[in-house]
């Protein structure tokens, strides 16, 4: 089919991958995980997902200030912006806005998931009408965009990173680098938005959409020319991401962004075909521990597409004149420089996402050693692995490409095989989730209500004493103690945070728990204890309550 240029074709083509983006999400997850008042999937398995929401549930309490994002009541150490809860601040600040008109207990979370696979099949579809502008392969192919397993693992557990739409975006711009748009700006105004989008869901997509812009870029510049659009373009969304992030309070407070585990949560070079036991067909590979975060199985259909494009590409070349080599290396020629950009950002990507530690399977092949200057730097952003997300979608996008170049029936017909081979592969997974997501389930309490109306009466804060250095690890306790907290407008000492300034927190428990053991506690504070030793001794008009698995005390 010729290219179509017309806005209304273009926009179906974006609602149909949207509506099949939105009905694999319901087909996997059901529909009771989008209802705002069904809390019971967050606190059923004690995750990220758990803390996201209780990070948002303490920024709706927060009167409204400046920086716009911050939240009172996580820390002894001030008030914390909600993107280091990874609470989706783009959602978290809409809904405030709309508080007083939404239920006591509201989640936007399943909405979320919906909403990125909507996109993800919306977004996958315009980036596939770039290949070939026709909706029935548009449609057919934004299924691998939706069945795609990393963003499927994501989407209910670390749930900001299930946008992958974002990346798309920054790919669909890059194949767009000589589109004449009505305006010279758009190009600008669209990068920027964009970039803008990825502070306001997860800081992660920013360095990701900056590696699909080192693309676009070297397009813009050797092939386009057009070297006050390639500067224009990095300026405004870098100023315009700083801009966002220190609205947003990225900026604020004395944490440290860095964090440890750089070439820990790393990538495999066995991730594009290893399926983590997640597979119906393909079985798990090893892995170095932390490798869970370079999760990029591209599923069994489209390794079978991958397949058949290799098939493809040599069966083309055989067919001119000359050796399959020779035509290759014209071909190259030709397009040099789209080979070049597309090649650089998939090997940067790739490279970033192994790390220093690169391994495959659970050997490691070899291991860059870093002057810890620069690992504290690289360590802003730990979780390597999940800049493979970037390579899995270049290397779908361009094996359906490939496929374009079969007849017209040929090319449905292994259209269609293949993401029938995806749903298949995807069965297993899928039942998995559909029983844990779509049904409301029955959370047993550690706290009952009227063990937490005695705990709670005259508190005003609950202190963790002392502060465990693994304090993150008792997730349970600090999940379980904040949803109760944050309906009575009670203060916590420390909480699950992706940043936090933990010296600082260490010290403020410290202070509180020598006050409790000399015999000066506070009445205002529930004092929870991490471990039975952790209890003071002999200590007058100090009760100690417990309570299923948890240990609390107030001073009388």
């Amino acid at each position: 089919m010729k290219l179509k240029k017309n806005g209304f074709y273009t926009l179906l083509i974006f609602i149909v991958g949207a509506c099949l983006g939105a009905l694999v999400f319901m087909g996997i997850f059901g529909r009771a995980i989008l209802m705002p008042s069904n809390t019971s999937w967050i606190f059923a398995h004690p995750d990220d997902s758990t803390q996201h929401y209780l990070g948002w549930v303490f920024y709706r309490n927060t009167p409204w200030t400046f920086p716009i994002c911050m939240t009172d009541g996580l820390s002894s150490d001030g008030m914390v912006s909600c993107m280091y809860t990874d609470s989706i601040p783009l959602f978290a600040i809409f809904f405030k806005i709309l508080s007083p008109l939404l239920p006591e207990t509201f989640q936007y979370y399943g909405i979320w998931g919906v909403f990125c696979f909507a996109l993800n099949g919306g977004f996958g579809a315009l980036l596939l009408s770039r290949i070939k502008n026709n909706i029935i392969f548009t449609s057919l192919g934004s299924f691998f965009y939706t069945i795609f397993f990393p963003s499927i693992t994501r989407i209910t557990h670390h749930n900001s990173l299930g946008a992958i739409w974002l990346i798309m975006i920054a790919i669909i711009l890059t194949l767009d680098h000589d589109r004449k748009y009505k305006h010279g700006f758009t190009p600008v105004v669209l990068w920027t938005l964009a970039c803008v989008s990825a502070t306001l869901i997860h800081i992660y997509f920013i360095p990701m959409l900056y590696f699909g812009m080192m693309g676009y870029m070297i397009l813009v510049v050797f092939k386009d020319k057009k070297y006050l659009r390639a500067a224009s373009v990095f300026i405004s969304s870098t100023v315009f991401s700083i801009l966002s992030l220190y609205v947003i309070g990225a900026f604020e407070g004395n944490s440290s962004y860095a964090d440890g585990g750089y070439g820990f949560y790393s990538a495999n070079i066995n991730t594009f075909f290893n399926s983590m036991g997640r597979s119906k067909y393909i079985r798990m590979l090893n892995t170095t521990p932390g490798q869970y975060e370079g999760y990029g199985y591209l599923g069994l259909g489209m390794l079978v597409c991958c397949f058949l494009g290799i098939i493809i590409i040599f069966t083309r070349l055989e067919k001119k004149n000359g050796s399959v080599l020779r035509n290759a290396a014209a071909y190259i020629k030709k397009y040099r420089i789209e080979f070049i950009a597309f090649g650089a950002v998939f090997i940067a990507s790739f490279l970033w996402a192994l790390s220093t530690t690169v391994a495959y399977n659970q050997n490691v092949v070899f291991s860059i050693t870093l002057p810890d200057f620069f690992i504290r730097k690289l360590s802003i952003f730990r979780a390597t692995g999940r800049f493979v997300w970037l390579p899995c979608l270049i290397i779908m996008t361009t094996a359906m490409w490939l496929v374009t170049k079969l007849s017209k029936k040929s090319a449905a017909a292994a259209l269609t095989i293949c993401v029938w081979l995806q749903g298949m592969d995807v069965r297993n997974f899928r039942t998995e989730l559909h029983d844990e997501y779509a049904y409301i389930h029955i959370v047993p309490e550690n706290i009952t209500a009227e063990e937490w109306d005695e705990l709670s009466e005259g508190v005003k804060e609950v202190a963790f004493v002392p502060l465990d250095p693994d304090f993150r690890a008792y997730k349970q306790l600090y999940f379980e103690v904040a949803n109760l907290a944050s309906k009575k407008g009670i203060k916590l000492s420390s909480f699950y945070l992706a940043r936090s300034d933990n010296d600082s927190i260490a010290r403020y428990a410290d202070e509180q728990y020598k006050l409790l053991t000399s015999g000066n506690g506070r009445k205002d504070v529930l004092y929870s204890f991490f471990k039975e030793e952790d209890i003071p001794k002999n200590l007058k008009n100090f009760k100690i309550y417990r309570t299923g698995e948890f240990i609390f005390g107030k001073v009388k």
